[in-house]
């Protein structure tokens, strides 16, 4: 999968679907965010989640699914840059921040120089993403609903471009325990989160009868998986 020509050129080695391609209101945060965010004490503090309970989840979707894969929300690739190194799946990385992009494709570039040739970066909005219905085998999304309020727009176009027998993999902050619902309301007072969400109230985003779904909270944080049958 190739997007020359069907994209504008954003960076080096980074491709655009925006009107105009300027950055997020979040960039000038992005490089502070993914140090703090890929930090085992941040995680622990906040959401009472490992890393490695992150990275097994986000392994599951990229280095154990087969076909295309869609990443809404990549960021900088703090918990996944190793993932996205070995695998040999067809993966586009997208997100809504410049920025963002740069710093996962710094992070692909550390260990041998060169992007690898089945990874795509590109800029887009979540809620229109540019491919048709159906186009994707797997789509994923880590730590992204959390952020808007508007969560059912998001996750019904996440859906559309995945194929019917395609795979879904998310991973969502909860209110359910203290610490993590009083850092979000912080965050939401700062503009910087959606509305705080219970696991339940997550949950209610896939229902629907064309999606088969199976969830597990480990602290603040849901996983949530499952395939579209319909």
């Amino acid at each position: 999968m190739s997007y020359s020509g069907k994209f504008k050129v954003a960076a080096q080695g980074i491709y655009s679907s925006l009107e105009n391609i300027g950055g997020a209101k979040y960039d000038s945060k992005a490089k502070y965010y993914e140090r703090l965010v890929g930090t085992e004490t941040f995680n622990c503090i906040f959401w009472a989640c490992s890393r490695k309970e992150l990275q097994k989840f986000a392994a599951t979707a990229i280095l154990h699914s087969t076909g295309t894969l869609l990443d809404v929300g990549c960021g900088g690739l703090a918990q996944t840059s190793d993932l996205y190194q070995a695998t040999t799946n067809d993966c586009t990385l997208f997100d809504r921040s410049l920025e963002m992009l740069k710093i996962a494709q710094g992070r692909l570039l550390e260990k041998t120089g060169t992007l690898p040739s089945n990874i795509h970066l590109l800029q887009g909005n979540a809620f229109d993403i540019p491919f048709p219905d159906n186009t994707f085998d797997n789509i994923c999304s880590f730590g992204t609903i959390h952020l808007f309020d508007n969560k059912q727009d998001f996750v019904n176009e996440l859906l559309r471009v995945l194929k019917k027998g395609g795979r879904f993999y998310f991973y969502t902050m909860t209110g359910e325990l203290t610490v993590g619902r009083i850092f979000m309301k912080l965050l939401r007072m700062n503009h910087e989160f959606g509305e705080v969400w219970s696991e339940k109230q997550n949950l209610s985003l896939f229902n629907s009868a064309h999606l088969e779904v199976q969830s597990y909270r480990v602290g603040s944080v849901l996983f949530i998986y499952g395939q579209k049958i319909g």
